[in-house]
């Protein structure tokens, strides 16, 4: 399976083990709920995952990667104790709570959260001393006397030995008390992913050219390339360009650490940066009726690497008009909210609207500092909330003033009509971008991968389906006939001729 249906069952999965009867016992006995096994290459998402499913299903997430425990951090410390067995005093062994165990019980308590998942990363590569105790964990659910909650699940991961020539292999009593999956790499699902998180153009299009190259692991791990490794390259250069600062060739290898795969990138990378520079977009997004100038004349002779290259950079800079927009009309839901909260039906004013105001704040930090210190906060979450803090710190310092409620009122009004704004231009690049596709490149594979990113996007997805339903229907119809396979058909035998070698 790959990542994305692991995710789903890992979901179903918990949802079954913490499902309970209308008397209140779990419909699944606790001695009845498997542990998951998630067995996967490296940088694959296993932890990203477990992260997700925390967040959506609402429940707490403590992660520990086994190879740094030893066996007095997981079952707790050795202490002497006196005991009486028939009249007789005795002194005996007892432990400590298990370090993992008590990290349950920590985060329960300051999260509020009584269910949840403890996820054990490289489970299969712990120390000869501990791997008893956690063989015994995953089959009894405890840590020496110390036993894991109830209504917390146990996921665990670890690589095969392919990918890593340190793992134990665990004994078929053990495999016959887990519930085992296996996880292999899935670009299309990536893609996906990496399109949401906003990952570089330059990465997402050199993929679309060179599947092969998503996923690369040499025998013996002497090279290999992963998902990891591509979004963390993504996000130097996404820092580096931002910075003005140059990128520089050995930079490729440090993250794609297989010699052929960099040194492809490295020169299709050029190939974007040259038009990154050349192209300009807002031409193209902003212009009217969007029909290509004279500059643009020669583009579909270009070769197919090139024209790709600008097909993700028009697709870059919608998805960043998407995001902006979805950025901005939350927060001024947030404030929406966040008012509608303070009076409870009742009129403020002067010190009982500041009061208010105080404790909505306080609340929130608290609530977001807990979240943050247990890794529970979605990606940009952190920054939304900030951004909301300070705008209600605005809108404080206005009422201050004099202004009241009104400054709240106000500032949502601004925020709700910089949205429509945004919309507005969004709307229009987004017809622009897609007639210059059709009209300059014709029903090919350029116009498959704009769409197809368009519609994978959240926020240019709503925004078409909302403002632009011919052109959705359009889109879908186009990607769902014969159209999108005459389309993929000839890319195939372009890029047969297509001479990538740098």
């Amino acid at each position: 399976m790959n990542i994305q249906e692991a995710k789903e069952e890992i979901k179903r999965t918990v949802k079954a083990y913490t499902a309970r009867t209308e008397e209140g016992a779990f419909r699944i006995p606790v001695k009845r709920q498997r542990p998951v096994l998630l067995i996967g290459p490296p940088g694959i998402g296993k932890t990203a995952i477990m992260e997700q499913i925390a967040r959506e299903c609402g429940l707490g997430l403590v992660a520990y990667t086994m190879t740094h425990h030893t066996r007095q951090s997981a079952i707790g410390l050795p202490v002497l104790e006196k005991r009486e067995f028939q009249g007789e005093a005795y002194t005996v062994t007892a432990y400590t709570m298990s370090e993992i165990i008590a990290s349950v019980y920590e985060q329960m308590e300051e999260s509020g959260l009584r269910e949840g998942i403890l996820f054990l990363d490289e489970m299969n590569c712990v120390s000869e001393t501990l791997m008893p105790a956690m063989l015994q964990f995953l089959q009894y659910k405890t840590f020496g006397s110390h036993r894991l909650p109830e209504g917390w699940v146990i996921v665990a991961a670890g690589n095969p030995f392919v990918y890593n020539r340190s793992v134990r292999e665990f004994d078929t009593v053990t495999l016959d008390r887990v519930k085992r999956m296996e996880v292999e790499p899935d670009l299309g699902v990536w893609k996906r992913y990496a399109l949401r998180q906003g990952l570089h153009p330059a990465v997402l299009s050199f993929l679309e050219l060179r599947p092969e190259c998503f996923y690369v692991m040499e025998a013996g791990g002497k090279g290999f390339v992963t998902g990891r490794g591509w979004e963390d390259l993504s996000e130097m250069l996404l820092t580096l360009e931002e910075l003005q600062l140059a990128v520089e060739e050995v930079l490729f290898e440090q993250y794609l650490q297989e010699k052929e795969t960099a040194r492809a990138f490295a020169f299709y990378y050029r190939l974007y940066e040259k038009w990154s520079h050349k192209l300009r977009p807002e031409y193209i997004l902003e212009g009217e009726g969007a029909i290509p100038s004279e500059s643009f004349r020669g583009l579909p002779g270009l070769p197919f690497d090139e024209r790709l290259c600008i097909v993700w950079l028009l697709l870059q800079r919608l998805s960043h008009m998407g995001e902006a927009l979805e950025e901005q009309e939350r927060l001024a839901k947030s404030l929406r909210y966040f008012t509608d909260g303070l009076s409870q039906g009742e009129e403020l004013g002067g010190e009982a609207l500041m009061s208010a105001c105080t404790e909505g704040l306080d609340r929130r930090k608290k609530g977001l500092e807990v979240q943050k210190d247990w890794g529970l906060l979605a990606p940009g979450e952190e920054k939304r909330e900030r951004k909301l803090v300070k705008a209600v710190e605005e809108c404080m310092e206005r009422a201050r003033l004099g202004q009241g409620i009104e400054a709240f009122e106000s500032r949502i009004g601004a925020e709700e009509a910089g949205a429509t704004e945004q919309r507005r231009k969004l709307v229009k690049a987004l017809g622009n971008v897609t007639d210059f596709t059709r009209k300059t490149f014709g029903e090919r594979q350029e116009l498959v991968i704009l769409l197809t990113g368009l519609l994978e996007h959240p926020g240019t997805s709503r925004v078409m389906e909302e403002e632009l339903s011919e052109e959705y229907g359009k889109a879908m119809a186009f990607l769902n006939t014969d159209s999108r396979e005459e389309a993929l058909r000839r890319q195939l035998l372009e890029k047969e001729m297509l001479l990538f070698t740098p």
